[in-house]
């Protein structure tokens, strides 16, 4: 049971990255795990924590909850998605480029006068 778990999870996380039109390196970035990684939880072939599952799911608008089995049918047709979302860009931003601001060019500085 607990492999069939760990398909179904994979199977939607990949699923709904697919639908964003996203590789896994383009989840990786924004997950911070390795696309290696991504595709051994996608395949349900990785044994991961919940904190990393939930970081993944965040990362392409999913979040972790528990269905009962009996009901995990009915919750899965209902939240199914067949429409396909416009996709978004994949550049990601590093940190850096946020939080620092670049040294003005050689040129810049000698047309504001600074030797």
């Amino acid at each position: 049971m607990l492999n069939e778990t760990k398909t179904q999870l994979g199977k939607q996380l990949a699923e709904e990255r697919r639908r964003r039109h996203w590789t896994q390196g383009d989840l990786a970035r924004r997950s911070t795990q390795p696309a290696s990684r991504l595709s051994l939880i996608e395949s349900g072939k990785a044994n991961t924590t919940i904190d990393t599952l939930a970081a993944i799911g965040d990362a392409v608008g999913l979040s972790l909850v528990f269905v009962p089995k009996d009901r995990l049918g009915d919750v899965s047709k209902l939240v199914g998605r067949s429409d396909s979302i416009k996709p978004l860009p994949t550049e990601v931003g590093s940190v850096y480029e946020d939080v620092f601001i670049p040294d003005p060019s050689d040129d810049e500085e000698s047309e504001h006068g600074r030797t």
